[in-house]
């Protein structure tokens, strides 16, 4: 595929790429600005069964509209190597697909081989950001470029630490060249879930670092929580977040997330429109994007050793911490002694051990149970790829045996 032009500074507002809206997609191109495109769904092969095999669709909507791409697998605040398959991937299709500009989010989901799928939030402390910009920095060596950091929705803050969310976010700005890509949504929904301002965060967040913006849809669950569902029209509150952002920033890519409830594409379009507006209110259309504001630091590919002393307690509690979630025998010994149990996955320090005893206990339930829900459907998925590939295989077999 070639690399048009046009990848280079997308600019506006536009939509999250799926296969099976492209239609729509492409008959609404007067009111799209731009498209995000997962590379998951190009790369990860569970998640392409029965969709854009051939990656004829993207050409298609690539070669009409700008584009960034959106990684999802980096999981990158774990306390591990990042792994060569997903950037040797990710590289692959960045190359193929002609796209310039890459985000991922700033959370842990795996550990020791276990992969949640769920954002789980970096406690906010100086031996999580150490590790964020070290590993960032070995990522962006890796991809050949800088790129942006998202703030997600999370569970729960992990309890007793030293900073708050807009600190945590403006320090690890200090120590990288990473621009942020603000989900104006997860910060609503945090602010409501977890009880902080969104304006007090905005002032001491680092909004000159903002280069993109997410808007989604999600709804009020019985329990009182804000869900990021990406199945509903972008919620009231969200939208007077978002306009103050767009207000205060030099932000130039703005991207609506929808994943399901897509029908009538008129009410998504709505969304679309309403954040084009916006975006344009305070944009010049003729004005020529600007150029990127933030020189590289000085790359270093030898990302330390994730076992050094440094990042050893953090390392652990992420350890303890997707053990209670995917691992009955774990829970029970954590049930019986915290300590004794945080000692197998080598946490020892006071202060970490409690922060992990004190996580919401009710959230780490749910986590529990969305790993039994996870383990599921992954062998759901991979039992019909299997069988999707076997009846190929003897497609391609009958059709050999018919032409000879």
């Amino acid at each position: 595929m070639e690399t048009p032009s046009h990848h280079g500074r997308p600019r506006g507002a536009g939509i999250a790429y799926r296969f099976n809206i492209h239609e729509e997609i492409m008959s609404h191109c007067d009111r799209i600005d731009l498209l995000e495109i997962s590379t998951e769904d190009y790369i990860v092969r569970e998640r392409r069964l029965g969709s854009d095999n051939e990656m004829s669709l993207l050409r298609e909507a690539l070669a009409t509209f700008p584009g960034v791409a959106h990684g999802i697998s980096l999981s990158i605040g774990t306390v591990a190597r990042p792994a060569k398959w997903y950037l040797d991937a990710t590289n692959r299709f960045l190359a193929d697909s002609g796209l310039q500009i890459f985000s991922e989010h700033c959370a842990f989901h795996s550990v020791d081989g276990s992969d949640l799928t769920l954002f789980l939030e970096m406690p906010f402390a100086e031996e999580s950001i150490s590790w964020l910009a070290r590993k960032y920095e070995a990522v962006k060596a890796a991809i050949g470029r800088p790129f942006a950091l998202e703030n997600v929705t999370y569970f729960f803050p992990v309890p007793h630490c030293p900073l708050d969310e807009a600190t945590f976010f403006r320090w690890l700005c200090e120590e990288t060249d990473a621009t942020m890509l603000l989900d104006v949504t997860n910060l609503f929904n945090n602010s409501q879930n977890h009880g902080y301002d969104a304006g007090e965060f905005l002032d001491r967040y680092p909004l000159d670092r903002v280069s993109q913006i997410h808007l989604a849809g999600g709804f009020l669950t019985r329990q009182g929580q804000w869900e990021d569902s990406h199945s509903e029209p972008v919620m009231e509150p969200v939208w007077e977040l978002y306009e103050e952002v767009i207000r205060r920033t030099n932000c130039e890519i703005v991207i609506l997330e929808r994943d399901s409830k897509f029908h009538p594409f008129d009410r998504v379009m709505d969304d679309i429109d309403r954040a084009r507006e916006i975006f344009w209110n305070y944009r010049d259309e003729n004005e020529a994007p600007a150029s990127a504001r933030f020189a590289s630091k000085s790359i270093d590919e030898n990302l330390p050793d994730p076992e050094a002393p440094e990042f050893s307690q953090l390392r652990a509690f992420q350890r303890a911490m997707m053990a209670r979630i995917t691992e009955a025998g774990f829970r029970e010994a954590w049930a019986r002694n915290p300590a004794d149990a945080g000692a197998m996955v080598g946490l020892f320090d006071k202060t970490w051990l409690q922060r992990l005893i004190d996580c919401d206990p009710a959230s780490m339930d749910r986590l529990a149970n969305s790993w039994k829900a996870i383990e599921v459907e992954d062998a759901q998925i991979q039992e019909e790829y299997e069988q999707g590939e076997w009846a190929a295989w003897a497609d391609l077999l009958s059709s050999e045996e018919l032409s000879s």
